[in-house]
């Protein structure tokens, strides 16, 4: 259906684009900074956010305009909203998870701290820095120039997608704390934390900003199923993933007691003996390399290795199905599944 050697290209052209835009943006406000401590933040707020990172979710935010209307300027400034707020989640989330690693290079707390060589100073300052980057991805968003009635529906939609990332974060925290943990919970906790802001938004922003809500509801069905497919492979990538490519510990979610589908399936489908491992396994907090590769082992002896990429295969045929029912630019809808693709079979 699509010819992925053009595709990666044009992704790579938007991504490009998109990052020369948050390069502006950032030095327009070092620019406008007259105190020396907070241009530092600033400064390496600029550095987090262009170190690494696919620039997934402004392309797609791109495209859902791009499936109504020509690409221009004014979409890819409004774009790097969602990056933006992608830098402010990622910086909360690794102090609340400890993480020290991002991209391969320290976490943003952890960069102050071993600057400052103290701890309590880091997290607070990342913690400001994370609540200034979430204003900027707001500003610029509202700095495009669009229609007025369109660029209120896309800001609100915004607001509304961080709102419910921040309550699957709730429900990420409290996973690690209750004892049971079902599938059907998971996946509504996917479904907020991440499908909402890395897909399902984009693309109804995108959409509302192009003016066109004919197809919101489909657009938003793609968007959902896509999402939980992403992190559903997401946490596949987590464990079995190459570290080298992914740029995190593959035992970080396991130390970070998080139940993905992967362990609640192999935690179902073993033995006492077998759950009783598991449940070891997530408490210790830093698990060892030989009980990393056992779990390994039950998670692929139980079938949950395969029940998950079954699982993926569905939400991924779902979302497709619903994308046949938008009527637009072809070539932005044959993007969007080459990227259906690229985002469940990625390495990083």
């Amino acid at each position: 259906m699509t010819d992925n050697y053009n595709y990666s290209k044009k992704f790579d052209s938007l991504r490009e684009m998109v990052n020369k835009e948050l390069k502006n943006y950032f030095e327009k406000k070092i620019l406008e900074c007259d105190d020396d401590e907070i241009k530092d933040v600033i400064e390496v707020l600029q550095e987090f956010t262009l170190n690494g990172g696919k620039r997934i979710r402004p392309v797609i935010m791109i495209l859902g305009y791009n499936i109504f209307k020509d690409v221009d300027e004014e979409i890819v400034k409004a774009s790097i909203s969602i990056e933006m707020a992608q830098s402010f989640l990622l910086i909360h989330d690794d102090i609340m998870d400890e993480s020290e690693m991002r991209r391969g290079k320290p976490s943003f707390h952890k960069y102050y701290e071993l600057k400052t060589h103290n701890k309590k100073l880091s997290e607070n300052i990342a913690i400001s820095a994370g609540d200034l980057i979430d204003t900027f991805s707001h500003e610029a968003l509202l700095e495009s120039n669009f229609n007025r009635e369109d660029l209120l529906k896309a800001d609100y939609e915004f607001s509304r997608v961080i709102e419910d990332t921040g309550k699957g974060q709730i429900l990420d925290i409290y996973s690690s704390l209750n004892d049971g943990y079902v599938e059907e919970k998971l996946l509504k906790l996917h479904y907020l934390k991440t499908a909402r802001y890395t897909i399902e938004g984009p693309l109804m922003i995108g959409s509302y900003l192009a003016g066109n809500y004919d197809y919101i509801d489909y657009i938003k069905s793609y968007g959902k199923n896509m999402g939980i497919a992403f992190q559903l492979y997401d946490d596949i990538l987590g464990i079995f993933g190459d570290e080298s490519k992914t740029g995190k510990s593959s035992k970080s979610d396991v130390n970070e007691g998080k139940k993905t589908l992967l362990i609640i399936r192999a935690y179902n489908e073993s033995d006492e003996n077998g759950k009783k491992f598991i449940e070891k396994c997530i408490k210790s907090g830093n698990i060892n390399d030989g009980d990393f590769i056992k779990l390994k082992n039950i998670i692929k002896e139980t079938g949950s290795y395969e029940y998950s990429i079954r699982k993926i295969e569905e939400y991924t045929k779902k979302a497709k199905d619903e994308l046949k029912h938008v009527k637009g630019n072809q070539d932005a809808l044959n993007m969007i599944d080459y990227l259906s693709n690229y985002l469940i079979k990625r390495e990083n």
